[in-house]
């Protein structure tokens, strides 16, 4: 009899669990909103420094895309380097318990992958990871900084350093422009429009939806004619005389008088 009431509690066990509420899911914090402004598709230009003082320059093609649930941005890079095909892949994301980025690097150049972690500047603008690997044609251990800097909503640059003591060594420099959709090309829009953009300064756009961490694309001179395509509480989704689609103000319209 002495067991009986450990079956019991064994069987109300699961009913009691039900009643209570699931696990509150995490969710993504200021540092994951920042991997949004290096989401995209990027066109690359790099250049690697050789010790011997050569410089070798590569072109390749960047798409990032942040993961469902906003965590992770995973990176593949394709090109050429030296005439031979490039992929490598990457990902980057903010482990919230650790209080740091965490990242890691494999390309098709090598077996070794390349292990980071590091933290973030300026508001996110300027991500800076410490990397460690193994180099198999120096057939040595390798400590590599790497700083990515935003400079606008179109532009980053990737700065990677092999750090050895106190010597830091620009190994390679990379400049990534983002392509921008057909609609940011100039096309023209002949309407019919509903409202024109108020202000003196213009009003500033985004092409993806605003975000407290992206950057806007561009700006609307006072005066330009848009079509209301559908309102979005403080930002509502326009088209331009100029042929753009982009959120902006919705504080920033002023109807045209019929």
């Amino acid at each position: 009899m002495s067991t009986l009431p450990v079956c019991v509690a064994l069987l109300a066990a699961p009913v009691l669990f039900a009643q209570d509420a699931p696990p509150e899911m995490e969710k993504p914090g200021e540092h994951h909103a920042h991997l949004k402004m290096l989401a995209g598709t990027w066109d690359v230009k790099s250049k690697m420094f050789l010790i011997t003082g050569e410089v070798l320059e590569g072109r390749y093609v960047e798409t990032a895309t942040l993961l469902d649930g906003g965590f992770w941005l995973v990176s593949n890079l394709t090109g050429k380097f030296m005439g031979t095909p490039f992929h490598g892949h990457s990902v980057l994301g903010y482990e919230a318990h650790k209080k740091q980025y965490t990242g890691m690097w494999v390309d098709s150049f090598a077996s070794v992958m390349l292990l980071s972690k590091g933290y973030c500047e300026k508001n996110g603008k300027v991500n800076i990871m410490i990397g460690t690997s193994y180099d198999p044609m120096q057939k040595r251990n390798v400590t590599i900084k790497m700083v990515t800097e935003i400079k606008d909503a179109n532009t980053k640059i990737l700065r990677m350093f092999d750090v050895q003591g106190k010597k830091k060594t620009l190994v390679m420099e990379a400049v990534y422009k983002r392509r921008i959709g057909p609609l940011n090309k100039g096309a023209k829009f002949n309407g019919p429009f509903t409202h024109t953009i108020a202000g003196l300064g213009g009003v500033h756009y985004y092409l993806g939806g605003p975000q407290q961490a992206r950057l806007p694309e561009g700006k609307f001179k006072p005066g330009t004619r848009v079509k209301l395509i559908r309102k979005n509480g403080s930002y509502c989704v326009v088209k331009s005389e100029t042929g753009i689609t982009a959120h902006v103000a919705t504080a920033a319209l002023k109807p045209i008088a019929e």
